[in-house]
């Protein structure tokens, strides 16, 4: 058997998504279908390095009205949150009064991006390029939109593009060199890579990027080497354990891997090459009965892979359908990639929906919550829930336990008892009553929670 290649794909997740908060027909009525206060605004620029925007849009920010500064510092505030049909809603309003505005074009560019509707990101991103054409960032995120649609030698040109513009940033380099790495110019990788390590030398993601560069062409002494600089600036980051004990197994080190993909394999269950590759190394060390174990959960894996990857291909065909995201959402909670999960639901509720669907997200949503031990926010979806559907049983039931898990135990007793008054025979209602009288209420016990935020 072959072991698997690292892959590091952190950087390539989909992400996106949130509470549906009213449907503004945006989309129709619009062209196109980091985050920080307004007067701050590097925005996303984060990514690329944050460089303070100069020019039209730096002249904008200075004319501002108090209310338009206002309507986009909510704006970006529901951004970070993730709430983005809020966001657009913000935007919508801001441009009622400023309709040139480059920074609330430039929002729009990534909430779009994060809903995965890069063509709709990418012509807002040009809307603001034709407000202000030294728009730092614009050509950035075009370009990185460019590369998630397949679209590489656009990829680069948009980056050399801001490197002329903007100046020379750690990320643009970084996304130069994984465009010229994925189009088969390594020599143009490496010097990209080492051209951000230069502005960065801690740049840990990196490191990363040229260790698995040296190793497709070859040179796997000298992508340890790299991956090793990245694994000590991050230590307990799984991806980078993975690539490591990856990289130690293919220079026939066997006993070195082994402690770097234990953790990642029984972490990761869902990942098919920490399975196989674990199982690879037990294979070499004698250890037939437990490589046999990892052999078999890695042919499991790769089917809720198979899975996974059929719902995002959906996805890319038809951003703008619920079902798809809902899909997704179903896929990757089955695997356990319970953050990936969440944010598929939410951008599910980004698209209108009927009533009774809304409901049925949010709901898996809450409970996703619930599962992490975000309690607050369980609590809060809950309740929204309860609001617009007084008899749904479930749900009062769930908020029962987010209560008691988080000490409130008065008020989960009074939602499994108002549950009982609606529904005598509930037994789970009764239990949970019954249990909530025997604990000692005097501790504080906390719930079995997940790590939600999702690696790999």
């Amino acid at each position: 058997m072959q072991l698997e290649k690292s892959a590091y794909s952190a950087a390539e997740k989909s992400t996106g998504v949130v509470l549906n908060l009213g449907h503004t027909a945006h989309g129709a009525r619009q062209i196109y279908g980091g985050v920080a206060g307004i007067l701050l605004l590097c925005l996303s620029i984060v990514i690329a390095g944050c460089r303070e925007p100069v020019g039209i849009a730096q002249k904008q920010r200075n004319s501002l009205s108090p209310q338009v500064a206002r309507y986009m510092t909510e704006a970006e505030g529901a951004f970070s949150r993730g709430v983005y049909e809020l966001a657009l809603a913000y935007t919508d309003s801001a441009e009622a009064y400023v309709p040139e505005l480059a920074d609330l074009h430039f929002l729009r560019g990534k909430i779009y991006t994060q809903l995965n509707q890069l063509q709709v990101a990418q012509a807002a991103y040009q809307v603001v390029l034709e407000i202000d054409p030294e728009y730092a960032g614009a050509r950035f995120d075009m370009g990185l939109n460019s590369f998630r649609r397949g679209k590489l030698r656009d990829a680069i040109n948009y980056y050399l593009e801001e490197e002329l513009e903007v100046g020379p940033t750690t990320a643009l380099y970084h996304e130069l060199g994984r465009a010229y790495a994925r189009i088969g110019v390594p020599d143009s990788a490496e010097a990209a890579y080492e051209q951000a390590l230069s502005l960065d030398p801690e740049h840990t993601t990196t490191y990363m990027w040229l260790g698995q560069l040296l190793e497709e062409t070859g040179n796997l002494e000298g992508a340890l080497e790299a991956s090793l600089n990245g694994l000590r600036l991050r230590p307990d980051d799984l991806d980078y354990q993975y690539i490591v004990g990856t990289q130690y197994f293919r220079l026939d080190s066997a006993e070195a891997a082994l402690p770097y993909l234990e953790p990642v394999a029984n972490e990761w269950t869902w990942h098919h090459g920490a399975q196989f590759n674990l199982g690879q190394i037990y294979m070499r060390l004698g250890r037939e009965a437990e490589a046999e174990t990892y052999f078999a959960r890695a042919d499991e894996a790769q089917q809720l892979q198979q899975r996974v990857n059929e719902a995002q291909n959906a996805i890319n065909n038809d951003p703008t359908s619920p079902a798809n995201w809902i899909e997704l959402g179903n896929r990757l909670r089955e695997s356990k990639r319970y953050g990936r999960a969440i944010e598929a639901y939410k951008n599910g509720l980004t698209i209108q929906v009927p009533p009774g669907l809304a409901l049925y997200m949010q709901t898996n949503l809450a409970t996703l919550y619930m599962e992490c031990g975000d309690l607050s926010e369980a609590a809060r979806r809950f309740e929204a829930i309860l609001r617009a559907d007084p008899d749904l049983s479930a749900a009062r039931l769930n908020l029962g336990i987010v209560y008691a898990q988080a000490g409130r135990f008065d008020e989960a007793r009074t939602m499994w008892t108002e549950l009982l008054e609606r529904e005598p025979p509930n037994i789970a209602a009764q239990s949970y009553l019954e249990q909530l009288d025997t604990m000692d209420q005097n501790e504080y016990v906390e719930a079995s929670t997940t790590d939600c935020r999702d690696s790999g």
